[in-house]
């Protein structure tokens, strides 16, 4: 009888002992897998195929400027007594548009002339104004430049009183 209860607690030892590492392999395992899994999840993700070099991100590039002579204009005031001074910069894409801003001076400085005179001291002042009037000369000038060719306006002095 003695002989089987030692029987008995040496075959119980051994599946213990298994199952100990059987979860130990397993916990491995799991490691294994998720570590592979993470290192292929970055490699995949930041390296495009073809171990092309990745292009740069959205880089501002400045264009050509072109600067407009000053502007001094009476705003749309009842009484006459306000007056806008502006000075702009036109940016545009490359040296042919560049080329066709110079030449339409004298029109692109009739559409700014025409939209100023057109605005209030109220519209004027307002940062949305100046929005508004940054954007209605861009449409204007493009409009008369055919096709699009300027990217931004920017003012470089503007002085109401």
């Amino acid at each position: 009888m003695a002989e089987e209860k030692e029987k008995d607690q040496a075959a119980a030892e051994p599946p213990k002992k298994s199952k100990a590492m059987m979860f130990i392999i397993l916990g491995l395992v799991v490691l294994l897998l998720g570590g592979g899994g993470f290192f292929a999840y970055t490699k995949i993700t930041t390296k495009p195929a073809g171990n092309k070099p990745t292009p740069p991100k959205h880089e501002p590039v400045v264009g050509k400027i072109y600067s407009l002579s000053p502007f001094t204009v009476n705003l749309a005031d009842p009484k006459g007594r306000r007056y806008l001074k502006l000075k702009i910069q036109v940016e545009v894409k490359d040296d042919k548009a560049l080329e066709l801003l110079q030449k339409a001076d004298p029109i692109l400085r009739d559409q700014v002339i025409m939209l100023l005179t057109s605005l209030s001291f109220e519209e004027v002042m307002t940062p949305e104004g100046k929005i508004r009037i940054r954007e209605e000369l861009i449409d204007r000038f493009n409009r008369a430049l055919k096709p699009n060719k300027v990217k931004n306006i920017y003012f470089t002095e503007f002085i109401v009183q």
